[in-house]
């Protein structure tokens, strides 16, 4: 009688455990979090793909989170916010794009060499880039022409 006793008694302790945990794992599950858009593109420069830097996507809400991704060489980029490919949050954003070409020397000169800009410096702040960039949920394909 005690043996049988002792296996309902575990049994209502397992299944008052589950009851409670299972819907507090259930919220965890799913997607719940904000709504993000995968965003890739091209970067192009007088009509050319420009072949490596930096897109940044700059937030414009309060609390909202910049999302990056590099330029590769045929000019494409694919955004990230927390880890590669996953986009970036919808909304609003002003663009910047950072492309230099950094020379790579053997030796140290007598007087530091400025990189060679791939694209005019105006668009690497937000102030003067004129980029702007909406993201919804979903596929973004956002490219960018710049010119002088």
């Amino acid at each position: 009688m005690t043996d049988a006793r002792s296996k309902w008694l575990t049994r209502a302790v397992l299944t008052g455990t589950l009851t409670l945990i299972l819907p507090i794992l259930s919220v965890g599950c799913g997607s719940s979090g904000p709504a993000m858009g995968r965003v890739s593109g091209k970067v192009t420069y007088k009509g050319s793909p420009l072949t490596k830097g930096t897109v940044t996507f700059q937030s414009t809400a309060p609390n909202g989170r910049n999302a990056t991704g590099e330029i590769q060489s045929d000019g494409s980029y694919t955004l990230q916010t927390e880890k590669p490919g996953d986009g970036a949050l919808a909304g609003d954003y002003k663009v910047t794009i950072f492309a230099h070409d950094e020379e790579l020397l053997d030796y140290i000169p007598t007087k530091p060499l400025p990189p060679k800009r791939l694209a005019p410096a105006k668009y690497e702040k937000t102030e003067t880039s004129g980029l702007t960039a909406t993201v919804k949920s979903g596929s973004n394909p956002l490219n960018f022409e710049l010119t002088e």
